[in-house]
């Protein structure tokens, strides 16, 4: 399919409405100028037939005669394309012009007493005319007479023929100066647009830019604002693909070297060794695919039932410690991404407060406009506050004694941070919270 720039499709629209607009603007000139033209010949004919009238004289029997003609030296050369005539209503000629010589003029067929009516028609030598017809009554007068006056009119069609012609001359002189503006109109208005594109190409060349949002037009601001928002999210989904790496690559070296060492030696325990390590490599294989994958903004996921399915299994795995883990089921909350991401963090932040708790984990859900809470607490020790920050680090264990990578608390605000949300952690009265803001849906 054939693609046009916008920069063409710009120019053609502005263009054919140019063409249009200037064809309606000579139509409706040229009619105008018509219609005026038109108007003034048949108040010239109106003065003429007043003229004609007052050569009509009725006597005391009721006939009619004309008597003199019109001083107009037109109405008296023949032919010469000015005419009056005086009929009685069967159409019988009372007089006329000099210039009709021995023609007639006909009349309209429905013509009535009242107002003069004006029509065109054609001449003796077949030259367009107009006509000013009038049926009258005058006093003692018998019958209604009928009269007539008309001049050619075909110098007033080849004045508004010319005037048509000179001003569509003058509208396409007009269009090209028009279009020239449109030009630099259109190339100025997108100069932000060509701005951005060259940055993009700096973008896709592998330059760290940003695309500018002052200085540039308040319309086009917005899209530098949304495109630098998707550059930074690019940016935090490479970043985390290549954490995740660097994790799963840290995670499968300990397994690994062990299997390596168990090669070379001769121990009899060598299946339950290889089951093992196996099963370790395999869950860092399964994490890494959860925490490497995007975020996913279309989706939306129901927290209610990922925290209570969450805490039942916490439950079980903390069997031991006999820990609780207190949630309202009948919290509501929405969270805008993937149901997998958000049972990685929250399964993250329930296996470390139950590491430290002494007896209780609690969850809490609130929303916050289009944002949504998830606070975790449990009635631990807590941390030093120096620590706070410090722990959120890839691999950073403050305590040798519990299992684990040291980077579950990492994965969460990396998860967190690829949905533009965060995780904060704060001493509790007890233990330990943290509050993770997610978009909500």
């Amino acid at each position: 399919m054939k693609t046009r720039s916008l920069r063409s499709r710009l120019l053609l629209a502005g263009g054919l409405g140019m063409v249009l607009v200037s064809a309606l603007a000579t139509w409706w000139l040229g009619a105008m100028y018509e219609r005026s033209a038109h108007a003034a010949m048949d108040q010239r004919l109106g003065n003429d037939l007043i003229a004609v009238l007052a050569l009509v004289e009725a006597d005391a029997q009721g006939g009619v005669q004309v008597r003199g003609e019109l001083g107009d030296e037109h109405y008296r050369r023949v032919f010469s394309g000015a005419y009056w005539q005086v009929q009685d209503a069967q159409g019988r000629p009372l007089g006329q012009s000099r210039s009709l010589w021995d023609d007639t003029l006909a009349a309209p067929a429905a013509l009535h007493t009242g107002p003069a009516q004006a029509f065109d028609t054609s001449g003796p030598l077949q030259q367009p005319l107009r006509v000013l017809a009038q049926q009258v009554t005058l006093p003692r007068a018998a019958t209604p007479l009928r009269v007539m006056v008309a001049t050619d009119r075909s110098q007033l069609d080849a004045q508004v023929s010319a005037f048509r012609q000179r001003t569509a001359l003058a509208l396409i002189v007009l269009i090209a100066l028009w279009f020239a503006v449109l030009v630099t109109q259109v190339h100025y208005g997108l100069r932000p647009l060509a701005e951005l594109g060259r940055i993009a190409e700096q973008v896709r060349n592998g330059e760290d830019v940003r695309f500018p949002q002052r200085g540039l037009v308040k319309e086009v601001a917005p899209l530098a604002g949304e495109l630098n928002a998707l550059l930074d999210h690019h940016g935090r989904m490479v970043l985390r693909a290549r954490r995740s790496a660097e994790d799963l690559a840290h995670a499968l070296k300990t397994p690994l070297t062990v299997l390596a060492n168990e090669a070379e030696g001769a121990g009899s325990d060598w299946r339950q060794t290889v089951r093992g390590e196996t099963a370790r490599m395999q869950a860092s294989i399964d994490r890494y695919l959860a925490v490497g994958v995007a975020a996913d903004h279309q989706q939306r996921t129901p927290v209610g039932p990922v925290v209570t399915a969450l805490c039942g299994l916490m439950q079980r795995v903390h069997t031991e410690r006999a820990l609780v883990f207190v949630f309202d089921p009948q919290a509501q909350g929405l969270f805008a991404g993937a149901r997998e991401d958000l049972e990685e963090m929250l399964g993250n932040l329930l296996d470390n407060a139950g590491k430290w708790a002494a007896h209780r984990v609690e969850v809490k859900v609130a929303h916050i406009g289009n944002r949504m809470r998830i606070e975790v607490g449990d009635d631990g020790s807590g941390l030093p506050d120096e620590h706070l920050d410090s722990v959120l680090g890839r691999g950073v264990r403050l305590d040798q004694r519990a299992p684990g990578s040291g980077l579950g608390l990492a994965i969460v605000a990396d998860i967190a941070e690829s949905y533009g949300g965060t995780l904060v952690l704060r001493n509790g009265s007890p233990g330990l919270q943290a509050t993770l803001t997610l978009p909500a849906g």
